[in-house]
């Protein structure tokens, strides 16, 4: 894992590059590699900050292939690179080196930005072609690994993997983008291919884009989420068992490295199964754990149980009220795009943890958007009940009843559900989904952003597979949308901002195939989630850990809010620079702060979005340096 920086443009700019892997360095401690070329009227550079995971003392890059036309800086794990290399050698391709990088020059010397398909892994990298003058990015099919480009003046280009990297070219002009912030306040991310900035784009899951002499082309999908296919005439047992020998598959491979393997272990039936087959397959490990000392949010006991289970060593840490104070700022100065998911913090702190111990560990992320484990799933089920309740019933007796419930701060309290089922109702699924996951809802959005004039948040517009499967197409919206946007983009920031790399192998391609091609009923069934996926588990973790209701890493943000964090945010509400912008409704947000505060209504994940906001504001685009504001001890 890496971070890797570059850019192509007509005149010699020596100092852009040492800048932009500057701002790199946590992603890649072990190394860095520059590599320069004059090609007509281009000056290309190319960049690379390494953390050494597979053949660590060779494999430097930026590299070239045989004949030094093309050149790679590339960041991720191919993991199918050995079946890929005696192709490639046959063809009469000439490696160097054991590693993966170099298989990744020669497939698309081969096969051009056509071969990036048959790479299966999580990768981002930019590929110089020289003899075309062509330059291909490229992002794996979920979107692990991150990476963002803008166009220069003249028809150039510049490329990085963080946002503040590419900032630090120079050449690029920072300016927020008023259709980011609504994506942004509506879904907790700027949804690829938009960010928070003009011009800047980030390439989606799934896609390249090529350069070519100075013409940027449209990027082109190598992978979408199809639709379902029929339900297979093996029994459930059956497939049950052949799941569960594909995701030992995976797993072993991606315990493939030259350093130590460790294990994220949060005691959900994800996290749970990648330690069970990583335990069996990769010997004595060690597995890392964060609780909290709310025990609404806290599943380390479960984490316990499945480590005493496996016999291996449990490495943990608890967040506390005090502890969140030392790690805020630190966390939200790693974060080179805001994203407004506050399971950051827990995210940051494990990642330390782990970091101290092992520079790779493996992890759950996938197993909800793939199998069906999230409660809205089953929730779109009543939806459908309740559309059919007179309006009159539903806003003037069911609606006023919900709104006299007290504010509850615990975890997905029976007071929240309600008034996410209630208020953010809609009759289209894709719609009413994404709104009952949302920071801010749509009514609210256009009052806080009057400068984003009603734009519709781009998640509304995901491409989706056609299918009356309506289930398979919430799936494949979050696994589209919320999860690389924000799942994965959390993990990267977090685990890279202390040179760790995270792999999910839930991920695997293979096992991307199998849950798409399976009828969502595999999925969600009777009201249960992750029907199949714990049908394969049983007998091989606890049953109370796949019996257990499911507790997502979340955080007790709302009262953090009203507690340690309540001078910040009066702070913000008071005197930001955002206000300055003109983008934003000052009085909005003031409102929405004061009725938190109070206890009125639940704005936490509205005002943490601002938050988060307005700290990377004054870090990055307003000068002057960010002001800390004092915590309460």
């Amino acid at each position: 894992m890496c971070g890797i920086a570059g850019f192509i443009e007509r005149r010699p700019n020596p100092e852009a590059l040492p800048r932009m892997l500057a701002r790199l360095v946590h992603r890649g401690p072990d190394g860095e590699g520059q590599w320069r070329r004059e090609v007509g009227p281009w000056h290309v550079a190319l960049g690379h900050r390494r953390l050494a995971i597979i053949d660590v003392e060779g494999s430097p890059q930026p590299m070239e292939n045989e004949d030094g036309a093309l050149a790679v800086t590339y960041n991720g794990e191919v993991y199918n690179f050995q079946e890929l290399r005696p192709a490639l050698e046959r063809a009469g391709h000439r490696f160097r080196t054991r590693g993966d990088t170099e298989v990744v020059v020669h497939q698309l010397e081969e096969h051009g930005a056509d071969g990036v398909g048959a790479l299966h892994g999580m990768f981002a990298f930019a590929l110089w072609d020289g003899r075309a003058r062509r330059l291909i990015l490229a992002r794996d099919r979920a979107g692990i690994k991150p990476l963002y480009y803008a166009q220069l003046d003249g028809g150039g280009l510049v490329f990085a993997s963080e946002l503040t990297s590419l900032l630090a070219h120079g050449g690029v002009r920072a300016a927020l983008a008023p259709e980011g912030l609504a994506s942004y306040f509506f879904s907790d991310y700027a949804h690829a291919p938009g960010t928070l900035l003009r011009g800047v784009r980030k390439l989606a899951p799934g896609h390249t884009v090529v350069w070519e002499d100075g013409r940027l082309g449209e990027p082109r999908a190598y992978f979408r989420v199809p639709a379902p296919g029929p339900a297979p005439a093996r029994p459930d047992a059956e497939l049950a068992a052949s799941l569960w020998s594909e995701l030992g598959r995976a797993v072993k491979a991606q315990l493939v490295s030259d350093v130590p393997v460790g294990i994220f272990l949060s005691g959900g039936v994800d996290s749970s199964c990648v330690a069970a087959l990583a335990a069996a397959a990769g010997g004595r490990m060690k597995a890392f754990c964060i609780g909290f000392d709310d025990a609404t949010f806290d599943e380390s006991s479960y984490a316990r149980l499945m480590a005493a289970r496996l016999d291996v060593e449990l490495v943990s840490e608890t967040l506390h009220e005090r502890n969140l104070l030392d790690v805020l700022d630190a966390a939200l100065d790693r974060l080179d795009e805001p994203m407004a998911d506050p399971s950051l913090l827990p995210t940051y702190l494990l990642s330390r943890l782990a970091a101290r111990h092992v520079k790779v560990v493996v992890g759950g992320d996938g197993g909800d958007e793939l199998w069906g484990g999230y409660p809205t799933y089953r929730a779109h089920g009543f939806a459908s009940l309740w559309g059919h309740v007179p309006e009159v019933i539903r806003s003037n007796v069911v609606g006023r009843a919900i709104g006299l419930l007290p504010i509850d701060d615990r975890y997905q309290s029976l007071e929240w559900k309600l008034r996410r089922f209630t208020e953010r109702w809609a009759r289209d699924p894709v719609t009413r989904h994404l709104r009952w996951m949302s920071s801010v809802d749509l009514p609210e959005l256009s009052r806080a952003l009057p400068s984003a004039g009603g734009a519709r948040p781009a998640t509304l517009d995901a491409r989706l597979p056609e299918t009356d499967d309506r289930l398979h197409r919430l799936l494949a919206l979050d696994f589209t949308t919320y999860m690389p946007g924000s799942v994965l983009a959390k993990v990267d920031r977090a685990s890279m901002a202390h040179g760790l790399e995270v792999r999910p192998p839930l991920l695997d391609d293979a096992l991307v195939d199998l849950a798409f091609a399976l009828p969502s009923t595999y999925k969600v069934r009777g009201g249960a989630t992750k029907a199949l996926l714990k049908r394969a588990a049983r007998g091989h973790i606890p049953d109370e850990i796949i019996d257990r209701p499911k507790k997502g890493f979340g955080v007790p943000l709302a009262a953090w809010l009203r507690g340690p964090l309540r001078a910040r945010v009066e702070d913000i509400a008071a005197r930001s620079p955002l206000w300055d912008t003109g983008l934003l409704d000052r009085a909005v947000f003031a409102g929405w702060t004061r009725e938190h505060l109070d206890k009125r209504r639940d704005h936490a994940k509205a005002l943490w979005a601002l938050l988060v906001l307005d700290h990377w504001y004054r870090r990055h685009l307003a000068p002057p340096a960010p002001r800390r504001v004092p915590l309460p001890t």
